[in-house]
């Protein structure tokens, strides 16, 4: 019985002395956000990275757009700054019709391209037509803007920006868009 009433007491004890401790909560300040981690490519990073890149334009040019998306993913893949997979990965996208997958892809190559004024032009050509496509207008209205400025003879953005004013002005008059075959 003494067994019994003392393991009772323990029990009821450690029990009290469980319930009865504090917890203390500390409040950390929110870490500053994360850095970038920059990583480079290796040599033969690159070098496969350009393989499945001429790859990817080889598919692209022949029509083989399933073939062409897995190349620059691959490319991407082994060198994630190649900004020409990300480039042909929008195009190819865009192909397929998946436009908004292709504003994201043009828009990564837009960020790893040269300074290139020509290139940058294309670029902001290849994000206007996606936005177009995908319906806005006021945003597709812009790049097109910016490729002109980085390229004033680009013909395309010239033609494309010009379409979207008379779209504009079309929708304004109450007209609905013509559909082109």
């Amino acid at each position: 019985m003494r067994k019994f009433l003392l393991l009772s007491l323990s029990l009821v004890l450690l029990i009290m002395a469980g319930c009865t401790r504090k917890v203390v909560i500390v409040k950390t300040q929110p870490s500053e956000a994360k850095k970038a981690i920059i990583v480079h490519p290796t040599k033969t990073e690159i070098a496969s990275s350009e393989n499945h890149l001429r790859q990817a334009k080889k598919f692209y040019y022949n029509g083989k757009y399933k073939q062409a998306r897995k190349h620059c993913e691959k490319a991407i893949k082994f060198n994630h700054s190649n900004w020409e997979a990300h480039y042909y990965l929008g195009l190819t996208m865009q192909k397929k019709r998946e436009y908004a997958v292709a504003v994201e892809a043009l828009g990564v190559s837009l960020k790893y391209s040269p300074e290139n004024r020509f290139v940058r032009s294309e670029l902001h050509l290849a994000i206007g037509y996606s936005w177009e496509k995908l319906g806005n207008a006021k945003k597709a209205g812009t790049e097109y803007s910016l490729a002109i400025q980085y390229n004033p003879e680009n013909r395309e953005a010239i033609e494309a920006r010009n379409r979207m004013k008379v779209d504009k002005t079309m929708k304004n008059w109450g007209h609905k868009k013509k559909t082109r075959l």
